[in-house]
């Protein structure tokens, strides 16, 4: 399915593209699984494309078909790596927790101390219009990088509550052994685990070197609801 999303999704809006008119510019919105990372600090454009999953290999192989049709028919190529993107009523992971801490099933795990990269969607849309005019490949990101006890007590103090609990690490890893031996009906397992309390963040000093890119951040920006 991610195939033929990301890649065979992406050559058939090309192909139509040249049998309407030919664009003079394209924008890719791709992602940072591309790096294949669930640790690290400010990883930056120069780092290898190493993802090994389904959805990485696939928006790699998509910006691959990108810059080769773009190259070939003289089209500025802009291609924005994006960690998770906040916007009001979002879907995914972030609805998810949203829905969770609402529902009082949440818990931060370990002190929540993990660094994520973020950015708001709206100050995306700002940057699309200046970046494709030049084209290139661009991190994108708020710089300040949250981590999940703020975004939670963010969130939960949106909702009208004030506490958010949090789980020893030690009970996490035996809820993780346990997921690994019950399979992915179980909410949390090793893998999961350590997604949730590793820091993985990105630079985009490319972005503000060359466009001026300076966003609003993640917690003074982000409202649940419009």
């Amino acid at each position: 399915m991610l195939y033929e999303s990301n890649v065979r999704g992406t050559e058939n809006l090309l192909n139509a593209l040249l049998k309407v008119k030919k664009p003079r510019i394209f924008v890719f919105i791709s992602s940072v699984s591309v790096y294949g990372k669930t640790s690290g600090v400010l990883l930056n454009e120069q780092n290898s494309l190493s993802a090994q999953d389904p959805y990485g290999k696939s928006k790699i192989e998509a910006e691959e078909i990108v810059k080769n049709w773009c190259d070939k028919n003289n089209i500025i190529w802009t291609i924005l790596r994006l960690p998770l993107i906040i916007g009001a009523n979002p879907h995914g992971n972030l609805g998810a927790m949203i829905n969770a801490i609402r529902n009082g099933f949440y818990f931060n795990i370990a002190g929540g101390t993990a660094k994520k990269s973020m950015v708001l969607a709206s100050d995306i849309a700002k940057f699309i219009l200046k970046a494709a005019e030049v084209g290139g490949t661009y991190n994108l990101s708020d710089g300040c990088h949250p981590n999940f006890n703020e975004l939670s007590h963010l969130i939960s103090k949106q909702l009208g509550n004030s506490f958010v609990p949090n789980m020893p690490l030690f009970v996490a890893k035996l809820l993780a052994f346990i997921g690994d031996k019950i399979g992915p009906v179980f909410p949390i397992n090793s893998d999961k685990l350590n997604k949730i309390t590793s820091t993985l963040t990105f630079d985009d000093l490319k972005a503000r070197e060359a466009f001026g890119w300076d966003p609003t951040p993640v917690l003074k920006g982000f409202k649940i609801h419009e």
